[in-house]
């Protein structure tokens, strides 16, 4: 079957001379790049990214294109980007077969694979008849991860990595780079004067001497990622208006929405779950006490949230049992969104409102969304995909009193507690590490120093 150009030359723009990104109708849309780290892309191997939609994937492959063309000495004419919500899979092969296969090879950019029909099938059959390099993002919840861990020999061994909202660490590096483009003089001041602090260490052996000093600024600047959550365009936002526009709210929500539609699940349902899931906000809770307040069944709440989960916006913590070092199913379970652009999206989507009521939301629930933050910030720093499930080292302590965090790490369970309201240190089995608005002690470190010290691991984006 033959290949109509016309449907994918616009989205290939590097086939021809320079200056092809700013008539990409991805990047030429983008004001300026939030850099993110870049990743190695052996050649002849199948890479896969997964994570949340709206996060800066698209872009992030189209960053990649100069780096495969000097890494592997590949004609530009021989990547190939599809973006598979515009294509069957019987025209993704053909597009593969006249315009790869015949070349003798090249790199394949599969954008959403997981919206072809069949995809798992797909990649199995280009790694297995090709010699070309296949970098493939999906973010549709349905047995991505099953799917993912059956191509074992075909490549894609240590070359999977989630994809997730920025960091602290890269926000303020980002504020950094793009100190010019912030409006607000004030925050534009807080940036110059820590453009040169650096330090990074484990969330195990944290070490914040080098950055105390500059306290007062990465806690102003902590305030701004709480209100981004780490989302590229809601940056961007923040940097050139100093809010997030409702417009980036709405993309959340629409987000939220679609990756339940695509599960064949209702939106009257949905809402009322992520309703509920507002209310509880940090809490303890289960699949029953759910149902039981959405007048759903118990089954019902469980698929709605294990699809949020396999999406990659929020994670379940599940309790640990210390003595079996294995989670308690049967206990509550806490839901951390990954971001907490999230649930402040939720109260504009459930009962309306403007900015203003953003910054009253942030207000009231900070505790919570701090404590949020600093469970997916140290969920980043350890998993990787199959080797290193988030369930496989991280959890929560609950008997009689709760920490909020339980990380198993090297057969030693390390505890972390979120205080930035008053602090108040427990006594429990496990040693812990306090995380404070402003105190400082040999176990206890304001969030905003310790955020910023941590690295994402090596399979995270």
């Amino acid at each position: 079957m033959a290949v109509k150009l016309s449907r994918i030359g616009a989205h290939n723009p590097w086939w021809k001379d320079g200056g092809w990104r700013k008539i990409d109708p991805d990047l030429g849309k983008v004001e300026y790049l939030l850099e993110r780290k870049k990743i190695d892309i052996p050649k002849g191997k199948v890479i896969i990214i997964r994570g949340i939609r709206r996060s800066g994937k698209t872009v992030y492959l189209k960053t990649l294109i100069d780096d495969i063309v000097t890494q592997h000495n590949i004609s530009r004419q021989n990547i190939i980007y599809i973006s598979c919500d515009r294509f069957t899979t019987g025209e993704v092969k053909n597009i593969v077969n006249d315009l790869l296969i015949k070349r003798g090879g090249g790199c394949l950019l599969l954008d959403e694979v997981t919206n072809l029909k069949d995809w798992y099938y797909l990649l199995k059959e280009l790694a297995e008849q090709s010699e070309f390099t296949i970098i493939a993002t999906g973010s549709n919840p349905v047995d991505i991860k099953a799917m993912t861990e059956r191509l074992p020999g075909r490549g894609i061994e240590g070359n999977e990595y989630y994809f997730t909202p920025l960091s602290f660490r890269e926000y303020v590096k980002v504020m950094i780079e793009h100190r010019s483009k912030i409006r607000d003089n004030h925050l534009q001041k807080v940036v110059n004067t820590i453009k040169k602090v650096d330090t990074q260490f484990s969330p195990l052996n944290p070490s914040v001497d080098d950055i105390y000093p500059y306290y007062d600024e990465f806690e102003r600047l902590f305030y701004g990622y709480i209100l981004t959550g780490g989302f590229p365009n809601a940056i961007l936002d923040y940097m050139k208006e100093g809010k997030v526009s409702e417009e980036t709210y709405e993309t959340i929500i629409r987000l939220l929405l679609g990756t339940l539609a695509k599960g064949g699940r209702s939106e009257d349902t949905a809402r009322r779950i992520l309703e509920k899931l507002v209310s509880i906000g940090s809490g303890r809770t289960d699949f029953v006490s759910i149902a039981n307040d959405t007048n759903l069944h118990h089954r019902t709440a469980k698929e709605y949230i294990e699809i949020l989960e396999s999406s990659r916006i929020l994670y379940l913590l599940y309790a640990w049992d210390l003595e079996k070092n294995t989670h308690s199913i049967k206990k509550q379970k806490k839901i951390v969104f990954q971001s907490p652009l999230i649930p402040m999206s939720l109260p504009l989507y459930l009962w309306g409102g403007k900015w203003d009521n953003v910054l009253d939301y942030v207000e009231k629930n900070m505790e919570g969304l701090v404590e949020n933050v600093i469970a997916s910030h140290l969920i980043w720093t350890e998993e990787k995909p199959v080797m290193r499930d988030q369930r496989s080292f991280a959890g929560y302590y609950y008997d009689k009193k709760e920490c909020d965090f339980l990380m198993l790490k090297d057969g030693e369970f390390h505890g972390f507690e979120s205080h930035y309201g008053k602090l108040k240190k427990a006594k429990y089995p496990f040693k812990t590490m306090y995380l404070t608005k402003d105190t400082m002690d040999e176990d206890a470190i304001p969030t905003s120093l310790f955020l910023y010290g941590l690295e994402k691991g090596d399979n995270c984006i």
